[in-house]
């Protein structure tokens, strides 16, 4: 069985894709992973800190580096860290689809702890993940405040 390769934070992009993206085939590569995780729940997925299946589809990709900009392989790495330690699991651990997509769901399924990995993301307002929990924690506070 094939064993797809994906970085940590992608694990939630993937959770938000409306989409949009870097280019063309990004937006493909995209979309195909997400369908192959919603329709393939035993597809076994090896979770990186690093450059991934995804990231070869984007046009800023460099020998295995983001380079977006000055700073983004650092801040790319930095939010794979800290999915991983999240989600509890280190890089190269290999889970189902199935199973993973429940345990980010379960473990990164509040507002405030998605801002504290992908605060800073500049997709995060396109991202539905973000933007229904962001809504979520809206309400919740506005029926608190009430």
């Amino acid at each position: 069985m094939r064993i797809f390769c994906i970085r940590a934070h992608h694990l939630l992009c993937l959770l938000g894709f409306r989409g949009l993206g870097y280019g063309r085939k990004f937006v493909r590569k995209m979309a195909q992973m997400r369908r192959t995780l919603k329709t393939k729940p035993e597809a076994l997925i090896e979770v990186l800190d690093s450059c991934d299946e995804i990231c070869l589809s984007c046009p800023y990709e460099t020998r295995g580096f983001c380079r977006k900009g000055k700073y983004s392989a650092g801040r790319v790495k930095e939010m794979d860290r800290r999915v991983l330690s999240t989600l509890g699991l280190k890089t190269g651990d290999v889970l189902s689809a199935g199973r993973l997509l429940r345990l980010v769901r379960k473990k990164v399924g509040s507002f405030q702890k998605l801002v504290k990995i992908c605060g800073m993301c500049g997709w995060r307002e396109v991202c539905m993940y973000y933007t229904d929990l962001r809504e979520k924690w809206r309400r919740k506070i506005s029926l608190e405040s009430s």
